[in-house]
């Protein structure tokens, strides 16, 4: 398998179009794609802004205080607030009984509205969410950290992949709206950040992962059937500090705390048809690249003081 790193220059080279610089007003922390841009939680300070490529940032009217990650949710934004112990929403807060860190929707329940699945780092479970605010647990996972909804098994329901720096990976199977948990693995001390893909070509969505520490990040292959040997493949052992990861297609992007930016794709292919690839560095640059041809890197700036008519 081929590993092909691209810094910003190199991606350049292969887009052959000019860079976008959007000026944010902070450290972007977790983003989520949207039409036509991206959305963004910030930190220093913590504020949650759309993105578009014609260089316009809007601000939303959410107070975050400690933002961990970001997804849409029924056709609205929600962000994790780990300090604050909920997800905050444009006009509501909801509040949790623990410290919330990696989000998703999932429509677990095929007879009611996508709930937000959430991963409790405490007190260490998998909760989801309902549109009314109800919480229930749904697995028990140490040391929480994410989670990703896809159809794992292809039965037509939504499965979950939820990772843990205090457990590694598991996969949750919905069966029926139940949750039956299947060990995939770990890299190191655990896996702070999961993404499911489907690596080999084989319908099956395979999940890949960072390491909460020392260990990198890699791949396992969906081995279906009794979802008992799933099969790891190392990405790079030597990966010091990874961030975050995304997938699309067959390849695998992640985002070091290196300070140069760097994209990795896997199997070396580049830009594959619907590629999105998301890269946040430990100095706030963001990268966000597709098929359509144009890089957009973001570096944070100071922040302008608000004006008299802003909130």
């Amino acid at each position: 398998m081929i590993r092909i790193v691209l810094d910003l220059i190199s991606c350049l080279s292969l887009l052959g179009s000019a860079v976008r610089v959007i000026p944010l007003p902070g450290i972007p922390v977790a983003i989520h794609p949207l039409d036509g841009g991206i959305a963004a939680v910030c930190a220093d300070p913590s504020v949650v802004c759309i993105a578009d490529t014609g260089h316009t940032v809007d601000v939303l009217p959410c107070k975050v205080s400690e933002p961990r990650d970001i997804c849409l949710w029924n056709g609205e934004l929600a962000v994790s607030d780990f300090a604050g112990e909920s997800i905050v929403m444009r006009d509501r807060v909801i509040p949790l009984r623990g410290r919330p860190d990696g989000i998703c929707e999932v429509l677990w329940d095929t007879s009611s509205a996508p709930a937000l699945a959430v991963a409790l780092f405490d007190p260490g479970m998998v909760a989801l969410v309902e549109e009314d605010g109800t919480v229930s647990t749904l697995v028990k996972l140490p040391g929480a950290k994410s989670v990703f909804s896809c159809d794992m098994d292809g039965d037509g329901d939504m499965d979950l992949f939820a990772s843990g720096c205090r457990s590694g990976v598991i996969a949750i199977e919905n069966r029926a709206s139940l949750p039956v948990v299947h060990r995939v693995g770990t890299i190191g001390a655990g896996v702070k950040r999961c993404f499911a893909v489907d690596m080999d070509g084989d319908s099956l969505m395979d999940v890949a992962g960072i390491a909460c520490a020392e260990g990198g990040a890699g791949w396992w292959g969906n081995p279906g059937g009794t979802y008992d040997r799933w099969e790891f493949h190392p990405i790079d052992e030597s990966l010091s500090g990874p961030k975050d990861i995304w997938c699309r297609g067959d390849s695998i992007v992640i985002a070091s705390l290196f300070s140069d930016v760097f994209v990795s794709f896997l199997p070396g292919a580049p830009l594959p048809a619907g590629f999105i690839c998301c890269c946040i560095s430990d100095e706030g640059d963001l990268v966000l690249g597709h098929r359509l041809g144009f890089l957009v890197q973001s570096a944070p700036v100071t922040p302008a003081p608000p004006s008299p008519e802003q909130p």
